[in-house]
């Protein structure tokens, strides 16, 4: 016997066990993957203006000394004489003229390449989020806390975190392309010189390390409550909620929950930015001090007439432009630390991996009438993810080829869950469902799920239009209008193009530019409609397919699903016992178990739970 596969619990481990050298190793990684041409053209970009202003403080220098040693030896009233027929001194201006041109011609072009590798990273971290959770073979991952925690931190925090990388590593790499001529120019004067400044910046960098690691610690187990303010933000701002929220006036109470859950975040990363604030300052204070005895000793050495005027004016440039590019280093360092940290989650989500995997046997045999065996559900069990109680227990059911089965029962007896592994959206816990005798998970996950239509109680409503709407539960008949017309018909609402404006390419969705809204049980046979386009589908799953319609429209949905269902196996959840009537068999599920199986008479004959359910809901519309 089958049990969940542990590859999904061995990759989270993993990712938990993620240095931050690793994370720092990947996030590098995708942004060299993300936007190469854009880097090596800023690389290009910055030698020259990282070089720059050591290059141009140099020549500043050598104007001043030249100048002041031509007012000692020359008296002649013509400057530009003076300065034409000086050779060393015209050179060293030019170059300093064309140096500070060259470097400020530069910037505009410098932020336009920024802008374009901010985008570059954005855009393909962006997309491999969406292309895994969009993929993930199974739905396990929008039904655990654990990970719609993983979610949001990678859509609230790991995918800022990311394009900050980005630019910390720029920052990183103007800071050393100004660092290395400033070390290589500051060494002249003293070899301890650049030795005082790093090491001075050492403890302010260990102090904003400790911080950012602090910050993150916050960010993580704030994440639920982060997660419920999206709840509560959506419930407040989305059309979904709206007429009810008024009606019962309930935003005060949504709104109250909101700021209570910011203030616990805010508050508790608030401590920790004051205390990081406190000490880095403290520790900024000694790092200045080892700063200014260069300086000192620069001052000291032209009064000692060791050094120049322009020795003066070079080497007190060079200390600036070398402290503040160490200054630069150290906090992009510290900065990419924390950004590194907060791309975890990101990496996290890339790594899940789906409970389910795909068979090797490329398609799956039929289930349809000419089939011999139908669908086996051999005592199968399930616990949803993150859950100790299993939803079902021990299940076993053999369907016949081309037969209808309902399956019934109060709520939480399991019907729903039955129906997502009969669709393979979850493996079982323990147990199998076999097709033709073949395990579902020897068959391909892809060509399984092709020969599978559904209608789901929590249908979806796409934003798009009525053509696709309806044509994406088949796409190689998603431009034939006589195809989608047909469905259309079949699932009670052949009329409903003509009345919209555009027809067939209607946008639906108040959320799109002239989209229309449609009733929930216009929606609901749009569902019908697209699951009956998958004319190739030998499984047919529906769960509540009535659920929004009134008693006139389900009895003429009752003789459609009739009349589709011929020669394909159909499962039915409902809770309206009046479609149960029109199956082979009947299912009841009570707390996760099989209670009754047979047919409506037979139930009816036993008198037992089903017959309770039934008399109760009968009696219930006699009385209406």
């Amino acid at each position: 016997m089958r049990s969940i596969p542990s590859t999904q619990a061995g990759s989270e481990k993993q990712s938990a066990e993620m240095s931050v050298q690793q994370i720092f190793g990947r996030s590098v990684a995708l942004v060299l993957r993300a936007a190469p041409r854009e880097l090596i053209n800023l690389l290009l970009l910055n030698l020259v203006l990282g070089a720059g202003p050591s290059i141009a403080l140099y020549f500043g220098k050598v104007v001043i000394d030249e100048v002041i040693r031509l007012l000692t030896v020359n008296t002649t009233d013509d400057p530009l004489s003076i300065l034409l027929n000086n050779q060393l001194l015209l050179t060293a201006i030019v170059i300093t003229i064309l140096l500070n041109i060259v470097v400020d011609s530069l910037q505009p072009i410098q932020t336009s390449i920024v802008a374009a590798l901010r985008d570059r990273v954005k855009g393909y971290a962006q997309g491999q989020m969406i292309e895994k959770v969009a993929t993930f073979d199974d739905i396990a991952l929008f039904e655990t806390p654990e990970r719609l925690n993983l979610i949001t931190l990678t859509k609230e925090k790991s995918l800022p975190k990311l394009q900050e990388i980005t630019f910390k590593l720029l920052e990183i790499m103007i800071s050393m392309l100004r660092f290395v001529p400033s070390v290589l120019l500051s060494v002249s004067i003293a070899w301890w010189i650049p030795l005082v400044l790093v090491v001075g910046f050492v403890p302010t960098m260990y102090f904003d390390v400790k911080h950012h690691r602090q910050s993150w610690r916050i960010e993580e187990t704030q994440a639920s409550l982060s997660r419920q303010m999206e709840i509560y933000a959506k419930v407040l701002t989305e059309d979904t909620y709206a007429k009810e929220l008024r009606l019962f006036s309930l935003q005060s109470i949504l709104l109250q929950r909101w700021r209570d859950r910011f203030e616990q975040i805010f508050q508790a990363m608030q401590q920790v930015r004051r205390q990081g604030a406190i000490q880095t300052m403290i520790w900024s204070l000694v790092s200045g001090v080892g700063a200014a005895i260069p300086y000192v000793y620069i001052i000291l050495g032209v009064l000692g007439r060791r050094y120049t005027f322009g020795d003066l004016a070079l080497f007190t440039g060079l200390i600036l432009e070398l402290r503040q590019s160490v200054f630069f280093l150290v906090f992009a360092f510290t900065g990419l630390y924390d950004a590194s940290l907060g791309t975890r989650p990101f990496f996290e989500l890339l790594d899940l991996q789906p409970q389910i995997v795909s068979g090797p046997i490329p398609e799956p045999l039929r289930l349809s009438a000419s089939s011999t065996s139908g669908i086996q559900v051999k005592n199968l069990s399930f616990t949803y993810p993150g859950s100790d109680t299993p939803t079902l227990q021990h299940i076993s059911l053999t369907i016949a080829p081309g037969e209808m089965i309902a399956l019934v029962g109060e709520n939480g007896a399991g019907k729903t869950t039955l129906a997502k592994l009969l669709c393979r959206l979850y493996d079982p816990t323990e147990g199998a469902i076999l097709w033709n005798n073949h395990d579902y998970r020897d068959l391909d996950l892809n060509e399984l799920r092709a020969k599978i239509a559904v209608v789901m109680q929590d249908y979806a409503r796409f934003p798009a239009t009525l053509r696709e709407n309806v044509g994406w539960g088949d796409l190689l008949q998603q431009n034939s209008d006589r195809a989608i017309q047909t469905v259309l018909e079949e699932a009670g609402i052949a009329h409903l193009p003509q009345k919209l404006s555009h027809g067939l390419d209607t946008p639906l969705g108040k959320q799109l530019e002239e989209g229309i809204d449609l009733s929930g049980g216009q929606w609901q046979r749009i569902s019908i409609a697209r699951s009956l386009l998958r004319s190739q589908a030998e499984l047919l799953v529906f769960d509540e397919p009535t659920a929004a319609l009134d008693p006139k429209n389900e009895h003429e949905l009752y003789q459609i699903f009739r009349t589709i269902a011929q020669g394909r196996i159909t499962i039915v959840v409902s809770h309206r016992l009046a479609l149960a009537k029109l199956a082979d068999r009947i299912v009841v599920l009570e707390q996760g178990k099989i209670l009754e199986i047979g047919t409506h008479t037979q139930l009816m004959a036993n008198g037992q739970r089903y017959c309770e359910m039934f008399t109760r809901q009968a009696s219930s519309y006699l009385e209406t």
